[in-house]
């Protein structure tokens, strides 16, 4: 996973520590409205709802590509069209997604596409929606068929296949990083770390758990 490999080379170079907590999207935009301390947040998306917290506009650290995936074993389902997706989801036994209301990307991109397609009814009926788990560990085990997730997770769970969207469907997810206005306990370590992951020293560590840079 991205932090858990930039983290440790960052304190190794700088020689400090970094305590990280994780949290769905939408309780980290919670937790930052209640007044909770912070260094340092990365988020997907929902600035705005915090804006007044942070000491500047948020940087990007990387961006990846919503889509969804399948065992590496099975036959590639065509998602090149509209009505390619639109078979592909209908046939489909079984759908794992994140839940929307976690305010996870990739679960609500999903869940508007299939509002889009007209088949959200459907869908429902036979998907199964999780959080703070990788969808694509479902596949691997067998509890799923088909996963809406980014492509960056995929790189997490050896066993699958990614599958792009088509072009109306076709989404980027950035994430970004700000410092703490005011609660920062540690406003120049929490930048150096920013600067760290935004940096050339992470170009290799983002690509290789499926982001681009910036």
């Amino acid at each position: 996973m991205l932090i858990e490999d930039l983290v440790p080379e960052f304190e190794r170079l700088t020689r400090h520590t970094a305590v990280i907590s994780y949290d769905a999207p939408n309780s980290i935009r919670e937790r930052v409205l209640a007044g909770e301390k912070f260094d340092l947040t990365l988020l997907p998306d929902g600035w705005d709802e915090i804006r007044a917290k942070l000491a500047s506009t948020p940087l990007a650290v990387g961006h990846t590509e919503f889509g969804m995936a399948v065992a590496a074993t099975a036959s590639k389902p065509d998602t090149g069209s509209i009505d390619a997706l639109k078979r592909t989801l209908l046939v489909s036994r079984s759908i794992v997604y994140t839940e929307p209301k976690t305010g996870a990307i990739a679960g609500v991109l999903f869940a508007r596409m299939i509002e889009r397609l007209g088949i959200a009814d459907e869908i429902k009926k036979k998907s199964r929606r999780i959080s703070d788990a990788l969808n694509a560990r479902l596949i691997k085990t067998g509890e799923a068929d088909l996963a809406a997730l980014l492509s960056s997770e995929v790189l997490a769970v050896p066993g699958v296949q990614f599958l792009a969207m088509p072009p109306e469907f076709r989404a980027t997810v950035t994430f970004s990083g700000a410092v703490a206005k005011e609660a920062a306990a540690e406003p120049e370590i929490a930048r150096s770390l920013l600067q760290f992951f935004t940096g050339p020293s992470a170009v290799s560590m983002l690509k290789s758990n499926g982001f681009e840079p910036g």
